[in-house]
């Protein structure tokens, strides 16, 4: 079964499911385009997900146990990565069954996300296609309703869509405007790993963390006054532009400001690569 290339087709992607869920059917559902991603259906229900604007589950896992990325062959091929990710993750009591369950859910809403709705101006799908046959995922994988997917996903779309940016807008660090400014330490964590300009999906791939939550967490950054977008043929705002203070991580260290001489934007990255040592 293959769907053509057209204006309609993303939202087909959510019919075509609600279809095979129906019918309860088995196979593959390919999405071809920007992104580009795979959902596993099995009897009618989602065995698991994958795009390519969000971290599989394996580095979403590794990023809970750095340990896993040793653990599994060379280049195995993503899904069988994921696979075995998982298993030694509960295996080696990284996290319980009902955890690896809760972070597949949440694995499988973003990448449904992604290949439903378009979140930035080059999101494109060019066809979809369906295979049906046998899947294959172990029972650590739950098998998940359609239309609780489709829920989870729309309250993560909802969520972003109050933020400011799009997974694709790039954000710089800029000089802290406000006397101060109080962080929590996901924002510090986050602030840590900006550099010169970074992207909210760039990121999420980086820490193998939830895209809605670092679209949530960068946009909370800008309005803090820490980074600000830009735009497309936008160039870089400059240290000079703003005047900045101080900032600390809340419950963390203070880094304040001489009296008159406010730290610039390349002191502040000084003092990010320096604590990058320190962890």
């Amino acid at each position: 079964m293959v769907a053509a290339q057209g204006e309609l087709v993303r939202p087909r992607v959510t019919a075509m499911l609600e279809d095979l869920a129906t019918r309860e059917a088995s196979g593959v559902l390919e999405v071809t385009g920007i992104p580009s991603g795979i959902i596993y259906v099995d009897g009618g229900h989602i065995a698991y997900a994958r795009a390519s604007w969000v971290p599989g589950l394996a580095v979403r896992l590794r990023a809970i146990a750095p340990s896993l990325s040793s653990t599994v062959g060379p280049w195995p091929g993503q899904d069988a990565d994921d696979a075995e990710s998982a298993s030694l993750a509960v295996r080696h009591g990284y996290l319980t069954t009902a955890g690896l369950q809760e972070l597949i859910g949440s694995v499988v809403a973003e990448a449904f996300l992604v290949l439903t709705t378009p979140l930035a101006p080059d999101s494109l799908v060019t066809g979809i296609r369906f295979t049906p046959i046998p899947v294959y995922w172990a029972d650590l994988f739950p098998r998940l309703e359609v239309a609780a997917v489709c829920r989870e996903a729309a309250g993560r779309a909802a969520r972003m869509a109050a933020c400011g940016l799009a997974p694709t807008t790039a954000v710089a660090p800029r000089d802290l405007a406000a006397p101060s400014a109080v962080l929590t330490r996901e924002q510090w964590a986050v602030a840590c790993q900006i550099g010169d300009r970074v992207t909210a999906g760039e990121l999420a791939m980086r820490r193998g963390a939830s895209l809605a939550d670092t679209v949530h967490c960068l946009d909370s950054l800008v309005k803090a006054g820490l980074c600000v977008p830009v735009w497309a043929g936008e160039r870089r705002p400059a240290a000079a532009e703003c005047l900045p203070a101080r900032t600390r991580e809340h419950a963390g260290p203070r880094h304040a400001a001489a009296p008159g001489q406010p730290p610039s934007a390349e002191v502040l990255r000084k003092v990010l690569n320096g604590l990058r040592r320190l962890r």
